[in-house]
């Protein structure tokens, strides 16, 4: 079966290279991998790939597609690329942060900690709090009851 990945709609879950990023957050990132195919439709390509930030920041299709960048900017160089740009969404003090752009199409996120753990809660809290969901609503263009 060959797979097909839409620029529109195929959210990519970026996790930083090396091997503290694959060690801890690239589980992290394939349990928001699931999440995010559970909200979709894999017919019409509303779905997520985890891949790293190399990947990301050497394909010049990256930019077409939505993307969440898990881990923070000392370990993910695609997080460190973004989150300058992205306003808040979500901080609990000064361990754990949620970025979501807010203007235009409002493709991409990160979601980040200054520790392993606080990535982890930042995820959790990203699945929980409703953050993910806003966010696929706005890159599948659905509208909410």
């Amino acid at each position: 079966m060959s797979r097909y990945f839409d620029i529109r709609s195929t959210v990519l879950v970026v996790v930083g290279h090396g091997l503290l990023p694959e060690e801890v957050d690239r589980p992290v990132a394939y349990e928001l991998k699931r999440a995010i195919n559970a909200r979709g439709r894999a017919a019409q390509s509303e779905v997520a790939v985890v891949l790293t930030d190399l990947w990301m920041l050497n394909n010049e299709m990256a930019e077409f597609f939505p993307a969440i960048a898990v881990g923070g900017p000392g370990v993910n160089a695609f997080t460190a690329q973004i989150y300058e740009q992205l306003p808040l969404a979500f901080s609990k003090g000064q361990s754990v942060f949620i970025q979501i752009e807010s203007e235009g199409a409002g493709r991409r996120a990160a979601v980040w900690g200054m520790d392993d753990e606080g990535t982890r809660e930042g995820v959790e809290i990203f699945l929980r709090d409703g953050f993910l969901d806003r966010f696929l609503d706005r890159v599948w263009r659905r509208e909410r009851p």
